[in-house]
């Protein structure tokens, strides 16, 4: 089967190609997490879309398996040949007229439950970030229009946004 095949909430989701502006974005908040990694000799993994997060295993039920578009991971043990066994520090997904009822809702609810640290929703349509936080109990952050956004959970990483958000 061709496409992006996620299961959520129960329900199988295929979507078969992403825009290139959604695919755009992946690839700059990817290579920007994954410079600042190598430049600072950090032990984190960058990876993006198609990489299996195995939701599933962390949850202990068979409801959930998600391939978000960015993650970092700080437990390289967790990492194997078919995906990601534990939970990232970060996850930025960016949504689509059909995802964002799963993105907002039931996968909000799951990185919550797996402890995720710090997951951003991007709305390109709409030209905002919702900024969730475990350490500020996943109250949202909007941030209509912005040109970067920082990373909390690493100091003095921004994403440059500008040419997506204006």
């Amino acid at each position: 089967m061709d496409g992006h095949v996620e299961l959520i909430g129960g329900e199988l989701v295929i979507q078969q190609f992403t825009s290139p502006l959604h695919n755009s974005v992946v690839l700059e908040i990817a290579c920007t997490v994954y410079n600042y990694i190598i430049s600072h000799k950090d032990s984190c993994h960058v990876f993006r879309e198609n990489v299996a997060l195995y939701v599933n295993e962390l949850l202990e039920e068979d409801k959930e398996f998600y391939l978000p578009d960015v993650m970092i991971i700080s437990d390289s043990h967790g990492i194997s040949e078919n995906g990601v066994h534990v939970a990232p520090i970060f996850v930025a997904e960016v949504t689509s007229e059909k995802s964002k009822i799963w993105e907002n809702n039931i996968k909000l609810e799951t990185y919550k439950k797996i402890g995720v640290e710090e997951y951003w929703i991007i709305d390109l349509t709409e030209k905002k970030v919702c900024k969730y936080l475990a350490s500020k109990d996943y109250v949202p952050q909007y941030y209509y229009n912005p040109s970067s956004m920082n990373i909390s959970v690493y100091h003095n990483l921004s994403i440059d946004l500008s040419e997506f958000m204006q």
